[in-house]
């Protein structure tokens, strides 16, 4: 008869590797930004830049950011502020200056959904049953 509040599983059975899922914790946002860019390199940009007007930040770098603020699930002041307080991972990005939330907010609408649906099913593939 199975012990009172763990259920019917036998809980021997199931080791947890917890350094390994420490260690993904800790370095999960480093992770998804490297899968995620890699992603969006691989994939020709979703706009040409105009030539007028102040320098564009570079397509690809804003959709990289645009699907980490997505994943974080912040909105466009916080993804702002969070790429203020992490330069690392605005390097890791590819910008070399903090777009405005204003900026971030633009580029999103900008984004053809398409494209979008593209990059999520290559993003999701692997975690998908049977893939």
């Amino acid at each position: 008869m199975p012990k009172k509040g763990r259920g019917d599983r036998d809980w021997q059975r199931y080791e947890r590797d917890w350094k390994g899922y420490e260690r993904y914790r800790r370095d999960e946002v480093n992770l998804y930004l490297t899968r995620a860019k890699s992603i969006v390199e691989s994939n020709p940009a979703p706009w040409t830049p105009q030539k007028r007007g102040q320098p564009p930040y570079p397509p690809k770098a804003m959709v990289t950011l645009l699907l980490l603020k997505t994943w974080l699930g912040m909105d466009y002041r916080s993804i702002s502020a969070y790429l203020r307080a992490f330069p690392e991972q605005r390097i890791k990005v590819g910008l070399e200056e903090t777009p405005s939330h204003t900026t971030i907010r633009s580029h999103m609408l900008r984004l053809p959904e398409p494209y979008l649906r593209k990059l999520n099913t290559q993003l999701t593939k692997p975690y998908q049953k049977g893939a």
